[in-house]
């Protein structure tokens, strides 16, 4: 058994419940709090910019539970655009019995990571987006101007054909000898030959 309190001890707060809202977005529902992260169908957003979600179905705070959509008409979820990536890789095999079919087909999904700012009241407007510094990167070019500077000249992977060339055009040509002391080509189409059939005597003739 507890021992009896005095009267003199305060009163035990209630716990508030934690702050959330259950979103509808892309065919799902996802029940958010701010700092989730949540993971949607690509959208054409950049990263860093601030998206408004919507409808809102349930608002929970310290305040109690709405779910009535009259009273849940232009409220939204604020979200930041954390980056851009692909799901995982699905396999699909299909075949047909009998049949010698056989196929296989590989699936990625294009996803959206967002981050989850915080529950947008009706009317008010998008916070602003947060601005992505772009981070200088003077090693790399270093190192390209290094590649380039020891990159060897076009002369030096040049063939060595021009001067074969000029080495056979220094040879003396052959010499034509053209009139009636020229020799006569040879012949390259030969006359067929015959075949004859063989005469056999029969065996009573050679007796």
């Amino acid at each position: 058994m507890k021992p009896p309190q005095s009267s003199d001890a305060p009163p035990t707060e209630a716990t508030t419940p934690a702050s959330f809202a259950v979103v509808r977005h892309g065919g799902h529902q996802y029940r958010v709090t701010p700092g989730d992260r949540l993971l949607v169908d690509r959208l054409p957003s950049a990263v860093g910019d601030v998206i408004g979600l919507g409808p809102v179905l349930l608002l929970s705070d310290g305040n109690g539970v709405q779910v009535d959509a009259a009273s849940l008409e232009g409220v939204r979820v604020a979200a930041t655009v954390a980056g851009h990536r692909r799901g995982r890789k699905i396999r699909v095999f299909t075949f047909k019995p009998k049949k010698r079919h056989r196929r296989t087909l590989g699936f990625r999904a294009e996803q959206t990571e967002l981050v989850v700012d915080r529950v947008l009241a009706k009317g008010e407007p998008l916070p602003e987006p947060v601005v992505v510094e772009e981070v200088e990167a003077p090693a790399i070019e270093a190192a390209a101007v290094a590649v380039e500077e020891t990159a060897p000249e076009p002369e030096a992977l040049a063939p060595a054909r021009p001067a074969r060339r000029a080495r056979k055009a220094a040879e003396p040509a052959a010499e034509t000898v053209v009139g009636a002391d020229a020799p006569a080509p040879p012949s390259t189409l030969e006359a067929p030959r015959r075949r004859t059939a063989r005469k056999t005597t029969p065996p009573e003739a050679a007796e």
